[in-house]
């Protein structure tokens, strides 16, 4: 689950405090704007991990709609050598989420369920695919005191994700014309996924320094014979987010 920093929960707080101010079109009718049918939208808590994702829904009706999303997630860091690690001068504690590279598509469908129709529900299929190529992964090794021992291996990572979200969404919007719109839109839920797994590990290495101690560089040996490890995982796990939204007739 990603970490709540200060600018995600400003945002959503700024949403509450709005919502009353602005309600959302709820449809064709006497006194009402015309609802708009066209969205795109752009997933701003992903952006720090490097990690575009848009999206486009279509509003059938009032009430339901229908999503299309894409994502392409690049790599922080490539290694050029990644046997020779630099401690206490680069950061060497990359996993998955910050080496991989991968690609998401999903499809899902909404339920505005209140009466301005700006709270929905929607179920969401996904599919993932991660990959990352000769990375550094390392991992903590009794941690605790004043010596931080770590594991060091070098791998090489591909993975096929395939999933269902449950969400619960809150659209808010910033500007409001007759026909164009800008907005946020805030959801959180629940997420189940299968994961097929395949990792080569081609080394490792343990090795420990005090918190205080200066660069110190370690070379990771290389194995004739690297370790091949193939897993299937299921997963359960809340996500959050939100998305910068236009919408239009």
């Amino acid at each position: 689950m990603k970490k709540i920093n200060l600018f995600t929960v400003s945002l959503l707080i700024s949403l509450m405090i709005g919502s009353a101010a602005f309600p959302q079109e709820a449809g064709k009718g006497k006194g009402s704007r015309e609802y708009h049918k066209n969205f795109v939208a752009l997933t701003l808590t992903e952006l720090p991990f490097v990690d575009f994702r848009v999206s486009y829904e279509r509003r059938v009706a009032p009430s339901h709609g229908f999503t299309l999303a894409a994502g392409y997630k690049l790599a922080f860091r490539g290694y050029a050598d990644a046997t020779e690690i630099d401690l206490g001068q680069n950061p060497t504690a990359w996993c998955y989420r910050n080496t991989a590279t991968w690609l998401y598509v999903a499809a899902g469908y909404r339920y505005y369920f209140n009466k301005s129709k700006t709270l929905y529900f929607s179920p969401e299929l996904f599919y993932k695919y991660m990959w990352a190529d000769k990375i550094v992964y390392t991992f903590g090794v009794n941690p605790g005191g004043n010596t931080l021992t770590n594991q060091y291996e070098i791998r090489t990572m591909d993975a096929s994700l395939k999933g269902l979200n449950l969400l619960v969404g809150k659209r808010l919007r910033l500007r409001f014309s007759e026909g164009f719109n800008v907005g946020l839109d805030a959801y959180t839920g629940i997420t189940l996924r299968y994961k097929v797994l395949h990792t080569t590990i081609f080394g490792s290495k343990t090795a420990s320094r005090e918190h205080d101690e200066g660069i110190m560089t370690i070379s990771v040996p290389i194995s004739e014979n690297p370790l091949r490890v193939n897993e299937n995982v299921f997963q359960v796990s809340v996500q959050f987010g939100i998305n910068l939204f236009f919408s239009w007739l």
